[in-house]
């Protein structure tokens, strides 16, 4: 979860080892200091997320698999392959996990960012 273009989170960014990270798309945005980025990242079959924020929001899209996610006291929602959900931006992300032990997870994040700043911070 944290910002590499190698393509690997490392563990103490990401709360836990599997995760991986491909930066697809790193484009400056004429007129500002900042980026748009699209990620592919993959949490490895049952993998949880620790307790961490955003501070911009986002757009995922599930490319494969199912994670369910919730933000603050909401309910937890699951999400499929197909479907799209937001990141909130400083809200607690209090939940995001690959819901199936077998298989990994694979979506995209799609958010604009200032250059070398973390996406995902852990709380």
């Amino acid at each position: 979860m944290g910002e590499r273009t190698d393509g690997q989170a490392s563990a103490q960014q990401a709360g836990f080892a599997g995760v991986t990270r491909k930066v697809l798309e790193r484009l400056p945005l004429p007129g500002s200091h900042q980026e748009l980025m699209v990620v592919e990242v993959t949490y490895p079959p049952g993998g949880v997320a620790p307790l961490h924020r955003h501070p911009v929001a986002g757009a995922i899209y599930i490319v494969e698999g199912a994670a369910e996610s919730a933000y603050g006291s909401d309910d937890p929602r699951q999400y499929r392959a197909g479907e799209t959900l937001q990141d909130r931006a400083d809200i607690p992300h209090t939940l995001f996990r690959n819901c199936d032990p077998e298989r990994p997870l694979r979506f995209l994040t799609i958010y604009v960012l200032e250059p070398g700043r973390s996406y995902t911070m852990e709380t």
